[in-house]
């Protein structure tokens, strides 16, 4: 079985022991010469845990906003994704090539088209309902973003967060020589539901700060969870990126121009090799 210091391609990855985090790999290819990552959903821990603390969790959305279909969808539906909203609008599909976001850019989000597909308080992971928890806290706030800088972002340490970070700056793969251009993600209406990028090492803090033993599951409330494991994951045009907590060990993932999910199977394969080494320490 390969090591993930075998797995061959583009990414990066740090697991975090009681001994802090550790590199598995120096930075190479795009990683080497640019350092804003995209988190994708991964920005969804972000907007649902500064919604959990500045907002009443058991509020009817129509409270904030009037346009809504319906009156009984609460903030916390849109935090756990039991709004019944579905995982796209019935306006955009997934797109290989194409930019699903593009037509987003600058276009407020339409409240009237947030129209359950399935019935509230079934899980149905949803992007539309946190660009409608994002406009919620835009209504409250001001800015969605501003309010997720003041409540999560500077108390983390995490200076370099970004929606639209300069093209320079960007870690971005290549395809016959040119740069896969990034969905417009951070630009659009959407941009609450996965648009935030970041320094590696600011996306580390961000684990930090969540998994923080004092906070105990108050800042996790966004991320996934099958028994003893937890994680928070996303994945954009030509990356993806993983938090992923089990057996006492955290790692952060993210991997460029790979299969789906690939950044998920690495961090697994690295839990998986820290606890195998820790056992074989004993």
């Amino acid at each position: 079985m390969r090591t993930p210091r075998q797995l061959q391609g583009l990414w990066r990855a740090s697991p975090r022991t009681a001994d802090g985090w550790r590199t598995v790999r120096e930075p190479r290819g795009p990683y080497a010469t640019a350092s804003m990552l995209e988190w994708g959903s991964i920005t969804k821990g972000l907007v649902g845990t500064t919604a959990w603390l500045t907002l009443e969790a058991a509020r009817p959305v129509v409270h904030y906003l009037p346009g809504v279909p319906d009156a009984e969808m609460t903030v916390a539906d849109l935090v756990h994704h039991t709004s019944g909203l579905p995982r796209l609008p019935a306006t955009m599909r997934d797109q290989l090539f194409g930019d699903p976001y593009r037509e987003a850019v600058g276009v407020p989000l339409d409240h009237a088209v947030a129209v359950p597909a399935t019935p509230r308080g079934r899980f149905v992971y949803s992007n539309p309902g946190y660009a409608l928890l994002g406009a919620v806290l835009d209504e409250v706030h001001g800015d969605w973003f501003a309010a997720v800088r003041q409540h999560i972002l500077e108390p983390a340490g995490i200076s370099s967060a970004a929606l639209v970070p300069a093209h320079a700056d960007r870690v971005v793969p290549k395809l016959f020589g040119r740069a896969i251009q990034p969905w417009a993600l951070g630009e659009s209406s959407f941009a609450a539901a996965g648009g935030v990028w970041s320094t590696f090492d600011d996306l580390c803090r961000y684990a930090d700060w969540a998994v923080e033993p004092s906070a105990g599951q108050s800042r996790t409330g966004s991320w996934q969870r099958e028994r003893a494991s937890i994680w928070i994951n996303g994945e954009v045009r030509a990356a993806g990126a993983v938090i992923a907590i089990a057996a006492g060990v955290t790692a952060a993932v993210h991997a460029l121009a790979k299969a789906p999910h690939a950044a998920d199977m690495i961090a697994t394969a690295l839990i998986e090799q820290e606890v195998r080494s820790t056992r074989d320490d004993r």
